[in-house]
This record gives C-alpha cells, sequence and structure tokens, in this order.
C-alpha cells in the first residue's frame, strides 16, 4: 500500500487543479467579466473544450503511455494552469476566447493523468488481488483532490468576485 503514493498524489493533485480552475476561476472570467451572461458563456464553451481534452488523452491511454516522471510532470503542469488561470482572472493579461486552448490542455493534463497512471498500476501489480486493490486504493487520490478542489474553489470564484465587484462573493480574502 505505501507503494501507492506515487499514484495517488499525481491524481489528487491533477484533480485538485483542474476542478479548482473549472469552480473557481472558469466562472469568474467573461468578456466582458461583469457580465453574468459572458461568464456564464465562457464557462460553458471553457467546460466543452475541456471534455474534449480529457476525451482525446482518456482514448490515447494506450498509445502514449508515460512513465512515472511524465506522470509527476502532468500534475505540475496541471497546477501550473491554475495559477494561470487565477492570475488572468485576477489581472485579464491574456483576456479572450483564446483562453479556450489552455482549457483544452487542462483536459489533456487531467484525462492523460488518470489513465497513465491507473495503466502504470496495472503494469506494476501483476497479482489479480493486489491489482484490485491498489486500482481501488489508488482512486482515492482523485477523490480526495475533487473534495479539496471544492472547498478551494468556492473561496477562488468569491476571492476573484470580490476583486471584480461581482455579486455573490460571500467570504473574507
Amino acid at each position: 500500500m505505501l507503494r501507492l503514493w506515487v499514484y495517488i498524489v499525481p491524481l489528487f493533485l491533477v484533480y485538485f487543479a483542474e476542478y479548482a480552475m473549472q469552480s473557481g476561476t472558469w466562472a469568474a472570467i467573461g468578456f466582458p467579466v461583469g457580465d453574468k451572461e459572458a461568464r456564464e458563456q465562457f464557462y460553458t464553451f471553457a467546460g466543452w473544450t475541456y471534455q474534449l481534452g480529457v476525451f482525446i488523452s482518456r482514448s490515447s491511454g494506450t498509445i502514449l503511455q508515460a512513465n512515472g516522471f511524465v506522470l509527476w510532470l502532468m500534475p505540475m503542469l496541471q497546477v501550473g494552469f491554475l495559477v494561470f488561470f487565477t492570475t488572468d482572472a485576477i489581472w485579464e493579461w491574456w483576456w479572450n476566447w483564446g483562453l479556450l486552448f489552455p482549457c483544452f490542455i487542462t483536459g489533456l493534463l487531467g484525462g492523460a493523468v488518470y489513465v497513465n497512471a491507473f495503466t502504470l498500476i496495472s503494469e506494476e501489480f501483476k497479482d489479480g488481488a493486489k491489482k484490485e486493490l491498489a486500482l481501488t486504493a489508488t482512486s482515492l487520490g482523485d477523490s480526495f483532490g475533487i473534495l479539496a478542489s471544492d472547498i478551494s474553489g468556492l473561496w477562488i470564484q468569491a476571492c476573484l468576485f470580490k476583486i471584480h465587484d461581482i455579486p455573490g462573493a460571500t467570504v473574507t480574502c
């Protein structure tokens, strides 16, 4: 069980970062940011491009297999995208529909970490019972990442709403 941390941590990080982006930063982006309809429109298109990236990367998981180093590199890039989207939502330095491209890359990274982590586990654990336990236990990483992102995403969104004087922020940043 102790060997599973090398899979649990990347899954936690990638899910934490991508869902914090979705619930926190993407909900506070719109052109213009003060227009609720514009924010909803960006959020919808960001979600679609993200899902397209997830679909492509999960579908190609058996074609492009990552090693352990790449499995750890991808969540670090995802955390970088969380920082990118958060700072962009604050200072609006890249403020147009071109932001959908990084949303797509976010989906590629999230799907790739998921499929590659479980593929690597399947290769490492050959015994059926150990493999099943490893796959099940490791899935806690993404679940805890989503839980942590839900909490932090609400805080991020509220802070971004306060920064841009959008009604609805109820937390202290």
